[in-house]
């Protein structure tokens, strides 16, 4: 893992992809998010969530669905990870499964590309090493791969994804780890030169310092501060 700024700035000289990563270095993105159906689920709400989060530190904003990255994008001018859940009972892939999925959001605003890099089959059949063959010929936006294991993460890395999020660890069908899993992030931070994302299940202020001592780039969390609805559900449960 490349710790150091200077040292991320000649990555940048070999790939200027990688720039947009930098604003993020030591600090926390905020997914804004919230269950479909929902009433704060408009892309006007998730929009202020985002500009709130910003004006009490936020680095970086994760946004799932066209109309909500479009919208955090009009009115906020740091990083936006962008991505859509679709469900197909063909593929257990739910998050930007599709090219015209990555191409959608870039064209919404979105500054990096969330995508599922596990190892499982899209619902074309396709594996992640072509899908990601297919997209360069369509888009060289940054992608940040969702992955749910250490061999995930190392193979996301070789196939040139500009960044890996521990995303999915706890999430698919070949992992079952508590949550936050800090032992998949330290070996991926002993092993990446690609900037490395911690999320999924980090919910406290300890949690966030300490995944940047393991040597997370940065950190992402999203139901603990933008979630109001599963916040409410815990507590009647």
């Amino acid at each position: 893992m490349i710790v150091g700024l200077e040292l991320h700035k000649d990555l940048v000289s070999i790939d200027p992809r990688i720039s947009i990563f930098l604003p993020l270095k030591g600090g926390l993105v905020v997914s804004c998010q919230l269950p479909d159906g929902t009433a704060a689920s408009t892309p006007e709400f998730i929009a202020a969530q985002a500009q709130t989060v910003i004006q009490a530190g936020a680095v970086g904003i994760r946004a799932q669905g066209l109309d909500n990255v479009k919208a955090v994008a009009k009115v906020t001018n740091v990083p936006i990870v962008g991505l859509v859940k679709r469900y197909s009972p063909s593929t257990s892939i739910f998050i930007t499964p599709a090219i015209k999925d990555v191409l959608e959001l870039e064209a919404a605003g979105a500054s990096i590309v969330a995508i599922d890099a596990t190892d499982r089959l899209r619902s074309d059949g396709v594996n992640l090493k072509n899908f990601l063959t297919q997209l360069r010929l369509e888009t060289q936006i940054p992608l940040l791969a969702d992955v749910d294991s250490f061999e995930a993460g190392v193979i996301a890395e070789a196939l040139g994804c500009e960044s890996v999020a521990t995303t999915l660890s706890g999430y698919t069908e070949v992992t079952a780890s508590p949550l936050p899993n800090f032992e998949l992030l330290k070996r991926l931070a002993n092993k990446l030169h690609v900037p490395l994302i911690a999320e999924g299940g980090y919910s406290k202020p300890e949690h966030f310092k300490l995944a940047l001592e393991v040597g997370a780039w940065a950190v992402c969390v999203g139901t603990a501060i933008t979630n109001p609805y599963l916040l409410t559900k815990q507590f009647l449960e």
